[in-house]
């Protein structure tokens, strides 16, 4: 006799069908002869570790769990102790808006939230799965970009500076402005020419891969060696661009090809740990080429409030750094000087043309007055006589 059967109902849907019983009372473990020649039968193997329980839960006198009446009658006899400091007017009551009682699982998981962020960041970041040499390489390699970004911003807060200055310290550390121009200058085509190296490299990745291959893929083949053309056809003309546009562009050259590598990892033409290593490595690039661009926005034309002086000096070409400026501007200030003293000569001259002509108006009008005073005396005389020679006419009359 079984305890009880709960356990083979729970099993019940796992199992296989087992076959109908006879009705006989008698015990038998022999399994019925259709059952075996069914095509739904199970594994005899299984079939035999199951047929005997299932049997002894066919052959159970009561199909539920004897009640223990004796034992129910005790508990129900016993009397509950109170427990007044447990129970309030609201403890056995829930509003329907009040929250479930909280989780202590979810508050230890919230706690560690910040904690599991940083462990997302460090898990993106692992090159774990890296084989060493790419790893060592590739770190190795992005170091002469981190090295001409630094020095570009470094020059340009030189040239920023105003220098020979009054701190000895500024004056140890920082160089004049013509040497920090210079080096500004060699830095230039370094950091381009070495970015069109490496995107042509990455480009070249994809050959190999695929010259390892031993038989060609419609899809795969074609994309390989496409990005081994297109690679250096987008880096090799940014030498030819000024150097924001060129910077600019390798660093869209570069996010273009570690796209491209993503969706070819995600195919499965590439090892699986090529995606976090390229991402980490393009970062640290992309890094690199927006520092150097940020320094570079704070001379030349794109910062023009910088200082006149400076202003000039950055606007200058590499063809003007072999000109001897003192002595071109001894000679512009002598030019200046004698247009100076041709101007006031001129201005001279035309003074004394102007006096000149001043004396000869005046005199000319002198002349023309002593005229007119004459004239007017003898005619005053003539009036007067005529007056005089009426008089006497009117006495003698």
């Amino acid at each position: 006799m079984l305890r009880s059967s709960r356990q083979l109902m729970r099993l019940a849907p796992r199992l296989p069908a087992v076959p109908a019983a006879p009705k006989a009372t008698s015990f038998s473990t022999k399994t019925p002869y259709a059952a075996l020649q069914s095509p739904k039968r199970t594994s005899l193997a299984i079939q035999g570790r199951l047929t005997p329980m299932a049997l002894q839960a066919r052959y159970t006198n009561s199909p539920y769990d004897k009640i223990d009446k004796k034992a129910e009658k005790e508990i129900a006899q016993k009397k509950l102790e109170p427990r007044p400091e447990e129970v309030s007017a609201e403890s056995s009551t829930r509003k329907f808006w009040e929250p479930a009682p909280a989780n202590p699982q979810n508050d230890e998981n919230l706690s560690g939230g910040l904690e599991k962020e940083v462990n997302i960041v460090r898990d993106t970041f692992n090159l774990s799965e890296v084989p060493r040499e790419p790893y060592a390489l590739g770190l190795a390699g992005t170091l002469p970009y981190l090295a001409t970004s630094l020095s570009t911003v470094y020059l340009t807060w030189d040239l920023n500076v105003e220098w020979p200055s009054s701190s000895t310290f500024a004056n140890n550390v920082f160089m004049n402005h013509e040497s920090a121009q210079y080096w500004l200058n060699l830095l230039e085509p370094i950091q381009l020419g070495y970015g069109a190296i490496i995107i042509s490299f990455l480009g070249a990745v994809h050959w190999g891969m695929e010259y390892a291959e031993k038989t060609p893929h419609p899809r795969r083949t074609p994309f390989r060696y496409g990005m081994g053309v297109l690679a250096p056809m987008i880096a090799w003309p940014s030498l030819l661009m000024p150097i924001e546009y060129a910077l600019t562009s390798q660093f869209a050259a570069f996010t273009f090809l570690y796209l491209a590598d993503v969706r070819a990892k995600n195919k499965g033409w590439t090892p699986q740990w090529y995606g976090v290593y390229r991402f980490v490595l393009t970062a640290i690039v992309g890094v690199s080429i927006f520092v150097s661009l940020v320094g570079r926005t704070k001379v030349g034309n794109a910062q023009p409030h910088i200082g006149q002086g400076l202003a000039e000096s950055m606007h200058k070409g590499k063809s003007d750094e072999s000109r001897d400026w003192g002595k071109l501007e001894e000679e512009e200030k002598k030019r200046l000087r004698k247009e100076k003293e041709e101007e006031e000569k001129e201005k001279k001259a035309e003074e004394k043309k102007r006096k000149a002509e001043e004396k000869k108006t005046a005199k000319k009008g002198e002349s023309k007055g002593k005229d007119n005073k004459g004239g007017d005396e003898d005619k005053k005389d003539e009036s007067e006589s005529k007056d005089e020679s009426k008089d006497d006419k009117e006495k003698k009359e």
